[in-house]
């Protein structure tokens, strides 16, 4: 298990097109780009609300203490390439393209659990929720389907409290201490997304 990458991003407009043709603007902070890989792996500090030079827009549901840093399997992106394809859409996404501040190796949802913390060198986070996708990141990802397609896939990440503030970098190992009495990432999504996934029935 390692960390791949880190991702930033300022709230920015999101200009989509509306099914009647309408162009619309929206402020978001889905858009993040990689400030260290492991080609490049710059120190990036990490405080109590996030990364240095990221931003959140909308604080009711992004962000805070609890939200502070959100984290995705990098193994996911196999999937969102294969549906723009099927789009006919750009296929070459780089890292941060799904709003992710951590890209990681070796986790996904099935195992990592509500509770759970990762320690990266001094760093300490702890897992608090899953992602739950929304419109916005429909007009990200260029297709309105992309919200329940993650519902149905469950591949949605996971939000971090950050424990212990310091510097991190890419390529760094990441240490899993797991939390044995807690709900599995999935388990969590499928109960939040629950009316969603009546919907899709």
């Amino acid at each position: 298990m390692k960390l791949i990458a880190i991702c930033t991003g300022l709230v920015a407009p999101l200009v989509y097109r509306t099914a009647s043709g309408a162009i619309k603007t929206e402020a978001s902070g889905i858009k993040k780009q990689a400030v260290s890989t492991e080609e490049n792996p710059s120190m990036i500090e990490l405080k109590k609300l996030g990364l240095e030079g990221d931003e959140q827009c909308n604080l009711s549901v992004h962000g805070g203490m609890d939200k502070a840093v959100y984290m995705m399997p990098a193994e996911h992106y196999d999937f969102w390439k294969a549906r723009r394809a099927e789009k006919n859409l750009d296929t070459d996404l780089p890292w941060g393209f799904l709003g992710e501040n951590l890209v990681v190796e070796g986790l996904n949802e099935n195992y990592v659990r509500i509770g759970d913390e990762f320690e990266l060198g001094a760093v300490r986070l702890r897992v608090t929720d899953p992602r739950e996708p929304c419109h916005k990141f429909a007009i990200r990802m260029g297709f309105g389907a992309a919200p329940k397609q993650m519902i149905q896939q469950g591949n949605c990440g996971w939000y971090l409290r950050v424990v212990q503030t310091g510097k991190i970098q890419a390529g760094i190992a990441l240490k899993h201490f797991a939390n044995p009495h807690g709900k599995t990432v999935i388990d969590s999504f499928r109960l939040k997304t629950q009316k969603g996934q009546m919907d899709l029935l």
